[in-house]
């Protein structure tokens, strides 16, 4: 039964998430090698996958960031969805209730960087971690070079195992071959046997989920946010 079920899944998400944009890398990146969820083996990967509990959730209510620097307020719109955590309800979608992109800036969140610098600079990992508390969520941030690749593979399995937890990625495209800098989505997934977890992505436009090692990951994470001048890392949210 999980045999069928996982394979019903993978073929929506396939189906789901055709790409239109390239994958490839530019000049200031190694060569993309990367193994994304729409390739023969991605797919297999997330059959063989050990933790999944994350998945459906975060795939079901997952958006494409509205413009370019939203990779943070898409993210936490969608981590918040899945979460079991009361909804406003925007004029727009009245009565139905939903996190929005436009709806998670908050005059609370204002305060911490307005709709407008987002809009210029995205959203650093403090702020990412203040947004989701002042929307109903517990959340704690953590600093790559405060951390180490066991420390983030502990965390990242727990954080997957428990319904209750989302685990969010701030990390820079370029060192894992991908077009872009620093970029934010929520982690999905994890197989053992390859060390691998599933980064999905809110710029789905450009690239479908992908499978990083840990030590890919946290090179990733390593990488320094040229606006805070410190290392990228992660975001623990829960309800």
């Amino acid at each position: 039964m999980r045999t069928f079920l996982l394979n019903t899944v993978a073929a929506a998400t396939l189906i789901t998430l055709s790409l239109t944009g390239a994958v490839q890398a530019d000049s200031t990146t190694k060569a993309d090698n990367n193994i994304y969820l729409t390739s023969p083996q991605g797919e297999q990967l997330f059959r063989d996958a050990e933790i999944l509990t994350d998945y459906l959730k975060l795939a079901s209510y997952l958006e494409s960031e509205h413009i370019l620097t939203f990779c943070g307020p898409a993210s936490i719109a969608g981590v918040m969805n899945s979460l079991d955590i009361e909804r406003p309800v925007p004029p727009q979608l009245y009565p139905w209730p939903l996190f929005t992109q436009v709806s998670i800036f908050t005059p609370e969140n204002q305060k911490v960087k307005s709709y407008a610098m987002v809009e210029h600079e995205g959203l650093e990992l403090p702020q990412i971690a203040q947004f989701f508390i002042n929307l109903g969520a517990k959340a704690e941030f953590k600093h790559a070079d405060d951390f180490d690749e066991n420390w983030l593979r502990e965390t990242i399995t727990k954080t997957l195992a428990d319904p209750n937890k989302r685990f969010v990625a701030n990390y820079s495209r370029k060192p894992i071959g991908q077009i872009g800098g620093g970029h934010i989505s929520p982690v999905a997934a994890y197989d053992a046997d390859t060390d691998r977890v599933l980064v999905m992505d809110v710029a789905r436009y450009k690239y479908p989920p992908v499978w990083l090692t840990i030590a890919e990951l946290y090179g990733a994470m390593m990488d320094k946010d040229s606006t805070s001048n410190r290392a990228r890392g992660a975001v623990i949210v829960s309800q």
